[in-house]
């Protein structure tokens, strides 16, 4: 269990918001390729391995490893040369993130548009680590990962609160009021929460399922800063946004705006790129 969770039983907590609800698993190829990247006595066949048990991951996993989004120096050429180029840490991460994208809901209501909702995703990871890498290089990677996972419970809640829910995200689509706050008032928890409580369920690593539960949280040190930054991101040409981004990040970072307006203006095909990649 999470320290962050206090005294709190997490499958407990879980259970009171799921109801009957049957959380979707990774799939096991995924599991067992976590446990050999976490395994200090792994090597990178032993990993390669693994992994190469699953087609369909392998695939993504390369994809993504020579997408926009990482730009490697040199073409990654196989899974070994992955683990070699990356280190176990950044390709646990690619992984995990892969992992829970293969492991949401096929019967998402159509309220949820899935192929916004991870446009949106991808742009939040770009965009996290490349404010990432301007501001606080070593937390680069733990920002990709939670700015593409932070809002993957909103479709389980979508799935399994059906018409309840919906009433709940079309009107945060339609007004002011963040999701989050109207998901709280209408269920007294809110999809951060039951992202960090579904990240337990899955053994992702607590520096993730941290990251999540304090996503809305501008004052938390549970989270690196281009996490909040990027987590009221409404979408990928929303100039107002881009300039309260803009705004914060200059007001707390020694950044230059220009650094970051080539930043933002690459994230969009980035984040394009990976999505369809991985996809």
């Amino acid at each position: 269990m999470f320290s962050f969770f206090k005294k709190e039983d997490p499958h407990a907590r879980l259970h009171e918001i799921l109801g009957d609800y049957e959380l979707p698993k990774f799939r096991k190829t995924v599991f067992e390729t976590l446990k050999r990247l976490r395994d200090p006595q792994a090597t990178s066949a032993d990993i390669a391995e693994v992994m190469s048990m699953d087609a369909d991951l392998t695939s993504r996993v390369m994809r993504t490893v020579n997408s926009l989004a990482y730009a490697p120096k040199i073409p990654i050429k196989n899974l070994e040369h992955a683990v070699t180029m990356l280190g176990n840490a950044e390709l646990e991460r690619i992984v995990m993130m892969l992992g829970a994208k293969m492991a949401m809901p096929k019967n998402v209501p159509s309220f949820v548009d899935m192929d916004v909702f991870w446009q949106r995703a991808g742009l939040r990871a770009v965009i996290a680590r490349g404010l990432a890498d301007l501001t606080t290089p070593t937390k680069a990677g733990l920002c990709f990962s939670v700015g593409f996972l932070e809002d993957f419970s909103v479709p389980l809640i979508a799935a399994s609160k059906g018409s309840e829910y919906a009433e709940v995200y079309e009107a945060s689509a339609q007004g002011d009021q963040p999701l989050h706050e109207i998901e709280q008032e209408k269920f007294g928890w809110d999809h951060a929460e039951l992202g960090a409580l579904v990240c337990n369920e899955w053994e992702l690593p607590e520096d993730i399922a941290a990251a999540i539960s304090a996503q809305n949280e501008p004052e938390s040190e549970l989270r690196p800063d281009p996490v909040y930054y990027v987590s009221d991101l409404p979408g990928e040409d929303d100039e107002a946004w881009r300039e309260r981004f803009k705004d914060q990040v200059l007001a707390q970072h020694d950044v230059s705006e220009e650094a970051l307006d080539t930043m933002l203006e690459e994230a969009g095909e980035k984040a394009r790129e990976l999505v369809r990649l991985i996809s």
